[in-house]
């Protein structure tokens, strides 16, 4: 018996019956340009249309209550808001992108049977077969694209040495490139130079802060082995935001500088919390901070916030979100993912991102500031964690898990500075366009003249460089039309 999965479901009691509509091949239009005097016409370019899938269906029923409950099963079932798989099981190893088009229909009544006709729309008129994977045997590598059609790869690329470029070639000429090769003229440079690796696995070398914003440093602050934790809040001081802070002395103090701390909060609508990443200078003063927070008792609702603050205590509010309309639909609740506060030179840079189980941010936040009138100068001599709660309201879960710091050193002209270090692994996505640094997307890094090359149908020939630093896995989905 014939059946079909739409969105990993499918029903045991819908029968699929004869005449399926689709045509074999997506409907292509040739587009002509046509010239006075001259026979026929110049073909211009060529468009792939969308497909349509027409399947007639039919179902058992024992009444009319259960005809109405079967066909309320099928609007719940198919009327999605995006396309989503669609596979039929004549037709295996095939997948389609689909939505329905024009909504459930009108069934035929005979006896006891329902029939109707479902149609589908595609908007990528391709099938999908299943992902295939192939690893580089060495810097050279045929991949063979199994597809009809041409292909969209996804580059793994893990760098075992320290270097300026990385790039992936092909053929044709066509290649993708981030970063900077070297000639005999230049040296390599570490723009981004690590001086702190923390995982916070002991409070040793923290001592307690002293001052919060809007609020009071109260309780105690342990780690658990993977991170910090508040142990206990205390005591509501004047001001209703009260909990434990630590913070830390950087080896020197830094003018230019990247820094990187892992969080959690996990709120709920009866829970609220704070966690607060601020950078002070030599005297306590906070220069720059950025917290997650969930404030209110009876919704979920965690938001962002940012300052950039000076020697007169003057503010500058630079970030704050409560629901991030750049963050593809995502909100900020139950936040597992990265802080980060960055300077260099007048260009201050707050950055958070939530971070999936395969290391992909999501959920991103970007702000930048200038700070033409150097008022946020004063370089940054410590870091200091602060996790509170409000009003004596029930605590969300809160960790702080790691912290980096980088020192931000400045090029001469004889100098191409590193793109990538040894460990860091970097995706060339070119399906979705987009290239990720270790689950960061940085299309900044790709440089002028790269494109997101398809691999063609049949045989491929990559090459990858520099030279024997490179272990790279390509997948990719055959397509056919």
């Amino acid at each position: 018996m014939i059946k079909m999965t739409f969105n990993g479901e499918t029903k045991p009691w819908l029968y699929l019956l004869e005449g399926r509509q689709k045509s074999p091949f997506a409907p292509v239009t040739n587009n002509l340009l046509r010239v006075s005097g001259r026979l026929g016409a110049y073909i211009q370019s060529t468009t792939t249309d969308v497909l349509y899938i027409s399947q007639p269906i039919g179902f058992i029923v024992t009444d009319d209550q259960d005809a109405l409950d079967k066909i309320n099963q099928l609007a719940a079932w198919l009327l999605t808001d995006e396309p989503v798989e669609l596979q039929f099981s004549d037709e295996p190893g095939r997948t389609y992108y689909a939505k329905v088009d024009g909504g459930i229909p009108d069934f035929s009544r005979f006896a006891d049977q329902r029939k109707g006709t479902i149609t589908f729309v595609c908007a990528d008129p391709y099938a999908y077969g299943p992902q295939q994977e192939v690893t580089f045997p060495s810097d050279f590598v045929n991949i063979e694209n199994l597809g009809t059609a041409e292909a969209e790869p996804i580059f793994e690329v893990e760098v075992e040495e320290d270097t300026t470029f990385i790039m992936l070639q092909n053929t044709d000429n066509e290649y993708m490139m981030i970063g900077e090769p070297l000639d005999d003229q230049t040296e390599p440079f570490v723009r981004d130079e690590l001086v702190v690796s923390n995982p916070l696995s002991s409070t040793t070398g923290w001592t307690p802060g002293t001052q919060v914003d809007a609020g009071t440093v109260s309780g105690s602050m342990v780690s658990d082995g993977s991170g910090f934790i508040a142990q206990s809040f205390g005591s509501q001081g004047s001001a209703k935001w009260y909990g434990p802070a630590l913070k830390t002395s950087l080896s020197e103090q830094l003018q230019n500088f990247k820094i990187d701390v892992l969080v959690d909060l996990f709120n709920a609508s009866n829970r609220v919390g704070r966690v607060d990443v601020s950078l002070l200078d030599i005297n306590n003063n906070v220069i720059a901070s950025l917290r997650v927070i969930d404030a209110w008792e009876n919704m979920k609702r965690n938001r962002l916030a940012g300052y950039l603050r000076n020697d007169s205590r003057q503010q500058q509010l630079i970030f704050l979100s409560d629901t991030n309309s750049d963050a593809y639909g995502e909100l900020w609740n139950d936040f597992d993912g990265i802080l980060r506060l960055e300077r260099r030179g007048q260009d201050w840079m707050l950055y958070a991102g939530k971070i999936r189980a395969d290391g992909t941010h999501h959920a991103r936040r970007i702000q930048r500031y200038k700070d033409n009138n150097n008022e946020f100068q004063q370089p940054v001599a410590q870091v200091q964690f602060h996790i509170g709660i409000f009003d004596g309201h029930n605590s969300a879960t809160m960790k702080i898990k790691d912290l980096k710091v980088w020192k931000v050193n400045n090029p001469n002209a004889y100098q191409i500075p590193y793109v990538a270090y040894a460990g860091d692994k970097i995706t060339f996505d070119h399906k979705n366009e987009d290239v990720l640094l270790n689950g960061e997307p940085r299309n900044d890094l790709k440089t002028f003249g790269s494109s997101y090359f398809n691999l063609k149908k049949g045989s491929n020939q990559i090459v990858q460089q520099p030279d024997n630093i490179l272990t790279t896995k390509c997948t990719y989905r055959p397509r056919h039309l």
